[in-house]
């Protein structure tokens, strides 16, 4: 069963020059024993006593650029004329071992990881004051005037990104910013966007040996709703907030399975520790999982995705002043019954009236499932646009479960130990 650590977080802290990001970052991994401190790459020369390999790995342009066009760093900048970035193989290896990891980089590069990296936690070190920031730049004595000058600049275009940070921390009083960097680690590994489920809480469902069934194996999800583009600008979709998909990934990514989770433009946030491949409309995403699915042990279809497509779209944006036009629409392709998985699928289905059932059943059936997940799309508080949802599994084999309501956490983690459970019982490898 897993445990607390069994996922590491990415902690990024981030600032103008002189901020005292570093500091801050050193005293987290000096603080906590499961902090490790991610060791930039960079083609600046050394300053002082920094050592190869400590502070910084120290290499040449060409091998920089070698490395980006490898696809190596998972964020990479130009900073005052020097080239920075992390070693993206490294991160995903110490977090998936139980480590978190910390970066101390620019805004830019967080700006990138907030893109590249689900769940990353972003933490901006505000200087007390630009008088303070200038007068430490120079006081450091390791840049000229001008130096300074063109980090002052840099620091005026960087504090314009605070917004899109988690956390800022006020550098002034030293200690009071430990200590905040020290409560921010503490609170963020309480939560559960970084946390697995609590054992604890899984005993009361009844499944928990089913989740036992996923380590090692590959799992693809589905998330989200597809856009299918009217114009450049509108498009047709529905309700779908893909949280639902979100929370069965990270149910599966704890259970210990490779997670590959493609989504559609979801407004839930994807999370920390999967591979994400993010597609916009149903023939993206019928092409993603075609490429994906190869060798996985499940595929798990929660994708909301829409049944029909305009017939043409325009370019540009459509002009409301001119008649309205009328609207064709086509049908899109049923990725389900279209794709040879080679694996078990799960297939949702969300019904309204009576008989759903059978509706549901006919669904699996059609579509080559070996279980699908029944659930009301005519309950208040539940499915679309909630954080709740239940429902009935039902297998091919005839079996049923009712999953009660609860978190859409919850239901996944059910999910996927019940999932779990029937699939070893029938001997899949």
């Amino acid at each position: 069963m897993r445990t607390s650590s069994s996922y590491g977080r990415l902690i990024v802290v981030a600032g103008p020059s002189g901020a005292g990001k570093t500091t801050l970052a050193r005293h987290l991994v000096e603080t906590f024993a499961d902090a490790r401190f991610s060791v930039s790459t960079t083609t600046r020369p050394p300053r002082g006593d920094e050592r190869q390999g400590r502070d910084y790995d120290f290499v040449d342009e060409e091998e920089f650029r070698s490395r980006m066009d490898r696809g190596f760093f998972l964020e990479w900048a130009e900073v005052h004329g020097s080239l920075y970035g992390t070693d993206r193989q490294w991160v995903r290896q110490t977090t998936s071992s139980g480590s978190s990891v910390v970066l101390d980089i620019d805004v830019q590069g967080a700006m990138q990881v907030r893109e590249r990296w689900p769940g990353a936690v972003l933490v901006f070190v505000l200087p007390p004051s630009a008088a303070e920031l200038r007068a430490r730049l120079t006081g450091r004595g390791t840049d000229d005037s001008s130096t300074v000058e063109r980090r002052m600049e840099a620091a005026a275009r960087e504090v314009r990104w605070l917004g899109a940070f988690d956390y800022f921390v006020l550098n002034g009083a030293r200690a009071e910013a430990l200590q905040r960097m020290e409560d921010i680690y503490t609170s963020t590994s309480c939560g559960l966007a970084w946390s697995p489920y609590p054992a604890q809480a899984l005993e009361y469902h009844g499944c928990t040996d089913g989740l036992d069934h996923w380590g090692g194996r590959k799992v693809v999800v589905t998330a989200g709703p597809t856009r299918e583009p009217l114009d450049d600008v509108r498009f047709l979709s529905n309700r779908a907030s893909g949280l639902m998909g979100c929370m069965l990934a990270s149910a599966f990514r704890d259970a210990g399975a490779s997670v590959t989770l493609v989504a559609g433009p979801m407004r839930a946030e994807p999370p920390a520790g999967v591979d994400l491949v993010e597609v916009e409309t149903a023939l993206q995403m019928g092409r993603a999982l075609r490429e994906h699915v190869r060798g996985a042990h499940l595929l798990a279809m929660a994708a909301a995705v829409s049944d029909f497509r305009p017939a043409s779209r325009a370019k540009g944006k459509m002009d409301r002043r001119e008649t309205a036009p009328q609207l064709e629409l086509e049908p899109n392709p049923d990725l389900l019954a279209e794709l040879d998985a080679g694996c078990p699928v799960l297939a949702f289905a969300l019904e309204m009236a009576g008989g759903r059932e059978e509706r549901a059943l006919a669904k699996m059936r059609r579509k080559g499932a070996f279980a699908v997940f029944l659930n009301r799309g005519d309950l208040e508080g539940q499915g679309m646009e909630s954080g709740a949802n239940a429902g009935v599994l039902l297998g091919e084999d005839g079996r049923r479960l009712e999953i009660p309501p609860g978190s859409k956490r919850y239901v996944a983690e059910a999910l996927a130990a019940c999932l779990g459970r029937w699939l070893g019982e029938r001997g899949d490898g």
